[in-house]
This record gives structure tokens, C-alpha cells and sequence, in this order.
């Protein structure tokens, strides 16, 4: 509580020094996310950046030093959700889509009930191809799919309680509808 009460607030403004994120940080970002999925408004909209090393993960790795994202998040289940994010890089004009793949396909080997992890392309839509991880998570299908579009990265991020969702079509179902909520 000590260490909270003594930590200067996020500033999105201020040179990077420490990760951070709120409401309204990034509004240009913000306003990159779908205002709704199957006619409901995001849960939480909020926006920041990342420059410390152990946020940036495998990122850092390709001379990264500060990523700035937003995403929305919904829930569709007791224990199910997804979130819609952007991510640009300040400080280049194009953010590699292949190194946020990696970043998230990195995180999502070390977890801790992780039972296989597959990687495959797959269509956005309006002549956009992306990548898509598939993650069987302990009773959770989990899958992340990347793409790049009008110079940010767009990720469609589903995880699926297996009791909720009953199959993998399901699944996939909620994927599509997902990735479609970006505009296809």
C-alpha cells in the first residue's frame, strides 16, 4: 500500500520509464477499437505502453523500446471473454505483426496447464491474411489472431471456457465473429 501510495500516476506524456495503462491515455489508439461486438459495448476501453523489459518479453529481443496498444474487452460467459487491441510502435512506422505473433506464441508456451500450442495463417478478410495461435489452456480453448492494417497491429484475442463453449466449431465461431468485428 506504501509503495502505491508513492508511485506517480501513468502519464502517458512523460518519457516511458514504467509500464502503465488507463482510460483515455491514448485516445487516437482508442478509437481503433470496435465500439461493439454482437451489439454490446466494451466491458472495459482503455490504452497505454509498455517499455520496461520484462513487459516487452520477446519483443525487446528485436530492439523494441516502447509499444503503445488499447484494446476493448468483453465478456460472452461466466468464465469466457475476449479482447480487440492495437499496437504501434512511436518510434518506427510500421510495428512487424510477426513480432507480436512471436510475443504472445512465447507467452503462451511457458503457461502453466498449456497442452499444445498450433500456429496457423489465417483469412481476415478484404485481402488481409493474418496468423492465428490456437492454445488448449487446462478447460480453456484459447486463440490469438495477429494482422497488420493501416499501420497498427490488430489482435482478436478469445478464450472460451470448454464447459461453456461445448465445442471447438463453437470456438471458432466466436474467433470469426471476433476478427469480423474489426471491420474484416
Amino acid at each position: 500500500m506504501i509503495a502505491a501510495a508513492c508511485s506517480a500516476p501513468f502519464n502517458p506524456s512523460s518519457p516511458c520509464t514504467a509500464d502503465g495503462r488507463a482510460p483515455g491515455a491514448y485516445p487516437e489508439l482508442e478509437a481503433a477499437i470496435p465500439t461493439g461486438y454482437q451489439g454490446a459495448a466494451p466491458s472495459r476501453l482503455d490504452s497505454g505502453r509498455i517499455c520496461t523489459t520484462a513487459g516487452l518479453g520477446t519483443l525487446a529481443g528485436h530492439g523494441i523500446k516502447e509499444i503503445r496498444f488499447a484494446g476493448g474487452t468483453w465478456s460472452i460467459g461466466t468464465d469466457s471473454g475476449l479482447s480487440l487491441a492495437v499496437f504501434i510502435d512511436p518510434a518506427a512506422a510500421r510495428l512487424d505483426p510477426a513480432w507480436i505473433l512471436e510475443f504472445y506464441d512465447a507467452t503462451a508456451r511457458v503457461g502453466k496447464n498449456v497442452q499444445s500450442v498450433e500456429t496457423s495463417d489465417y483469412p481476415v478478410g478484404a485481402g488481409i491474411s493474418g496468423n492465428r495461435i490456437d492454445v488448449l489452456n487446462g478447460e480453456s480453448y484459447q486463440s490469438v489472431v495477429v494482422w497488420e492494417r493501416n499501420g497498427r497491429v490488430e489482435v482478436a484475442l478469445v478464450a472460451n471456457f470448454i464447459r461453456e463453449i461445448q465445442t471447438k466449431e463453437a470456438h471458432d465461431k466466436v474467433v470469426r465473429a471476433a476478427v469480423d468485428a474489426f471491420g474484416g
